[in-house]
């Protein structure tokens, strides 16, 4: 009698859970990590979009900064993490520029994307006591004096990237000017406002209040259109040079992680991503909504690769100690 009731038990059990329906995801916070400390874009945009996505998708979103190796700690761990959707990656196209410089051994391919979604508008500044004002301007005062001229970037980083597409767009021969490395906006800014650095490839966030001041001119915004914050500062493309290099984030799950949570992510991010709020939000900071998910996800990926691996190839971006 007791082995029946056992069995019986067991049997009722086993039923109950089959029929119980699996846990909906998500149903726990999820952790997003960045791979730079808090305050700069990476830092700002993630925390902004994350109070977006938590009305989408009924769960906290927790913004964790890892720092070290120019983002590669972050994303390791988020590579190599359990591939169940809780803790994904925001990052820029400084990932790609890590292989495509040798610096690093992979790039997006080795993560499942969920989407992109923020763009932080970037540009070309100069230093007031520079005169430059325009692509037309710089093209002119180079071709009269070069080497004369001196643009600050984190070499094989974002800001040297940007600065090069611009460059390479505008007709402007990279030999002809000088290349000083110098990471970090503000240090940048700082020495094109001293009279020591001409050019600053930077955020437009980290630029703007100093060229309210008149310390700094725009040269170019390298947006697909004007940011609001500079008035009537042109884009690189109204001036004749066809160079779009904003810093786009995109989110990333670590590669194995099943299609049906990868689904529901991209429906949560590009959700938050078309609403007007969220948009108003990011703008404050000179950040814009450019989103994709998906098979269109995986050919603008490819295609902003294909363009860093251009670059580092034209340039002979090559690491030299590894």
């Amino acid at each position: 009698m007791h082995a029946h009731t056992l069995k019986t038990g067991a049997v009722a059990l086993f039923a109950l859970t089959i029929a119980a329906p699996a846990m909906a995801f998500p149903d726990k916070p999820i952790e997003l990590v960045v791979p730079f400390s808090p305050g700069g874009g990476s830092d700002v945009s993630a925390r902004v979009f994350a109070q977006c996505i938590e009305q989408q998708i009924g769960e906290k979103v927790l913004v964790k900064n890892i720092t070290g190796a120019r983002g590669k700690i972050a994303e390791v761990e988020v590579r190599d993490a359990h591939a169940d959707g809780y803790k994904l990656l925001w990052a820029h196209q400084g990932m790609d520029m890590g292989l495509a410089t040798g610096r690093s051994d992979y790039n997006y391919t080795a993560f499942a994307p969920v989407a992109t979604t923020v763009a932080m508008n970037y540009g070309i500044f100069a230093g007031a006591k520079s005169g430059i004002d325009s692509v037309e301007k710089l093209k002119a005062e180079v071709s009269a004096n070069p080497g004369n001229y001196t643009i600050g970037t984190a070499l094989n980083g974002f800001s040297h990237f940007a600065a090069l597409d611009f460059l390479d767009q505008a007709g402007v021969s990279a030999d002809d000017v000088r290349t000083i490395p110098m990471s970090g906006d503000k240090t940048r800014i700082v020495a094109a406002i001293q009279g020591n650095l001409t050019l600053v490839p930077t955020a437009v966030g980290a630029a703007a209040p100093y060229v309210d001041s008149g310390d700094l001119t725009s040269v170019a915004v390298l947006s697909k259109n004007r940011d609001p914050r500079l008035g009537e500062a042109l884009t690189s493309m109204e001036q004749g040079a066809d160079s779009t290099f904003p810093m786009y984030f995109t989110t990333f799950a670590p590669k194995d992680t099943p299609a049906d949570v990868v689904t529901t992510l991209a429906e949560a991010w590009m959700a938050a991503a078309n609403d007007p709020d969220c948009q108003a939000q990011l703008q404050k900071q000179s950040m814009t909504v450019d989103a994709a998910s998906g098979s269109e996800l995986d050919d603008i990926l490819a295609q902003r690769y294909q363009r860093i691996e251009e670059l580092a190839d034209k340039f002979n971006l090559t690491e030299v100690d590894g």
